[in-house]
């Protein structure tokens, strides 16, 4: 997938569709679905715009560099980086001017509840100004599941109190963390649990602290594993991490190796235990919970 920023032309023209697109939740694969059959009619590439930062006030889901993982592999060939500090002093009308001046887009796709520019200018509006520049427009109505609104603000809640399976409905893909595999205390490994540590999410949703049932993709395989966010009491440890035990793997070290952690259960908070024995009989307790899917 090309990555092409914001203020920097791009030849070609495509299909674009606009919005922020922090979780390529089911709303969000209708939007760009929308662009995509419209590329597919016009010839041209299907484009998905985001920021790279943060609207003031707001987490995303996924930070920027991990979405662009989703949106490749939910068909976008292009996308358009946007930088929130650099545009939200434009109103809609100059956003757009610039965008056409920009790109040429053939044709773009949002959402019903689309707003843009410093003057909030909706769907509606960019009808006209679309219209007027003779360029197609796809507005998406909102997607329900099972009778509620999906949003990111919805999916955010579940996953900040620990509801994986309702936000998986949502999300498509099982909420999940990636990364490369960076360096740890060791200690998982002088007790006989050996884990992965993954960087704590960084510009991105902190889910709900504790342990959850996961799998872990890492080096082309697929294992069972468990995985505690947040931090290590037992230890004195009280800077959050992510460190993942894998079930299966019986190998050496995964240092550096890159590595994506999907979460399908909360187990259980995060405790304090009197001795290293007793954190081994609680992981191995934790273990079974592949046994119940």
């Amino acid at each position: 997938m090309v990555t092409v920023e914001f203020g920097k032309p791009h030849e070609g023209g495509f299909s674009l569709a606009l919005g922020h697109f922090d979780g390529m939740h089911l709303g969000h694969r209708a939007i760009l679905r929308a662009a995509e059959d419209k590329a597919k009619e016009l010839g041209c590439l299907t484009a998905i715009s985001t920021f790279a930062d943060n609207p003031a006030g707001k987490v995303p889901i996924y930070a920027y560099h991990d979405r662009k993982f989703l949106y490749s592999d939910c068909g976008a060939d292009v996308c358009l980086t946007l930088y929130y500090s650099a545009i939200n002093g434009m109103t809609g009308r100059e956003f757009f001017a610039e965008l056409m001046r920009l790109y040429s887009p053939k044709h773009l796709a949002c959402g019903e509840n689309y707003t843009f520019g410093s003057d909030l200018l909706g769907a509606s509006e960019l009808g006209k100004l679309a219209a007027e520049a003779g360029v197609g427009l796809t507005v998406v109505p909102t997607v329900y599941y099972c009778g509620v609104k999906v949003s990111s603000t919805v999916i955010k809640n579940y996953l900040t109190t620990g509801d994986m399976d309702a936000a998986r409905q949502m999300l498509v893909v099982p909420y999940h963390m990636r990364g490369n595999v960076v360096s740890g205390d060791g200690r998982g490994h002088n007790i006989g649990v050996p884990t992965i540590n993954l960087r704590y999410p960084f510009g991105a949703l902190e889910p709900k602290r504790g342990v959850y049932g996961t799998y872990t993709e890492i080096g082309g395989r697929r294992y069972r594993s468990v995985t505690n966010v947040g931090p290590r009491p037992t230890f004195m440890q009280n800077k959050p991490a992510v460190e993942t035990n894998l079930i299966d793997y019986d190998g050496g070290s995964l240092l550096h190796e890159s590595a994506v952690v999907y979460f399908y259960r909360y187990l259980r908070p995060i405790s304090k235990f009197t001795s290293a024995d007793d954190l081994v009989a609680r992981i191995n307790k934790d273990k079974e919970w592949t046994d119940l899917c």
